[in-house]
């Protein structure tokens, strides 16, 4: 893949999180082949929770980068406030700004209900929904600018 200089995002600045593996791989790789610089944000755990390494949004922004591209890495999690601002803050100290946000990023607590616990609920609606609003409150004052 290489890039497209005078794509539809051509310097643009986007944050794609849960971006270090599948789909949010997938959608970074094309956001940098139209031009986006991309702020591969990823916490390197597994869908189930285990593991946790900076290894996946570094591959990714590795390839980017080989492919002619911009990007930068993150692995603050979107399901606290803070590190979604932390997510944020890196893409305007990395490239100066914020123009958009793809919130990918999920994680996957596999039980039957009567079998899935409190807590795993609440880590599914804190990624899933909370991690969305978090990513766009944080990021809604660099739009407004």
């Amino acid at each position: 893949m290489s890039t497209n200089p005078n794509g539809m995002l051509k310097d643009k600045v986007v944050v794609v999180t849960g971006s270090g593996g599948g789909i949010g791989r997938d959608i970074a790789m094309v956001m940098a082949a139209e031009g986006a610089a991309v702020i591969v944000n990823d916490i390197g755990a597994s869908l189930g929770g285990e593991g946790g390494s900076a290894d996946p949004a570094q591959q990714v922004v590795d390839e980017i980068k080989k492919a002619g591209g911009k990007a930068a890495p993150n692995t603050d999690s979107v399901a606290d406030a803070s590190s979604a601002e932390k997510i944020i803050q890196c893409a305007a100290d990395n490239f100066g700004r914020i123009d958009g946000i793809v919130n990918n990023d999920g994680i996957l607590r596999d039980r039957i209900f009567h079998k899935m616990s409190v807590d795993d609920w609440e880590s599914v609606l804190k990624v899933h929904l909370h991690g969305a609003f978090y990513m766009s409150k944080a990021a809604a004052p660099h739009f407004k600018e």
